[in-house]
């Protein structure tokens, strides 16, 4: 069976939410893709594993500001 899937990578982040919270974690992209490639994509979410592990699911246009750690 051929492997379909997709090389991804590891991303730190830190995002500011329009309500002014700051969310840190990691995110996953495509490998050999930017993070503003990333961000322009059509896909309305983005997951964020925190530090402890948790998944946050966070819509984009809750993001204001994201920058790579």
């Amino acid at each position: 069976m051929e492997d379909r899937t997709i090389p991804r990578q590891t991303v730190r982040v830190t995002e500011t939410l329009i309500d002014s919270r700051n969310l840190v974690g990691e995110i996953q992209i495509d490998l050999g893709s930017r993070l503003s490639d990333f961000m322009n994509k059509p896909e309305q979410f983005i997951v964020l594993k925190d530090k402890n592990d948790a998944l946050r699911i966070v819509n984009k246009n809750q993001i204001i500001e994201i920058t790579e750690q």
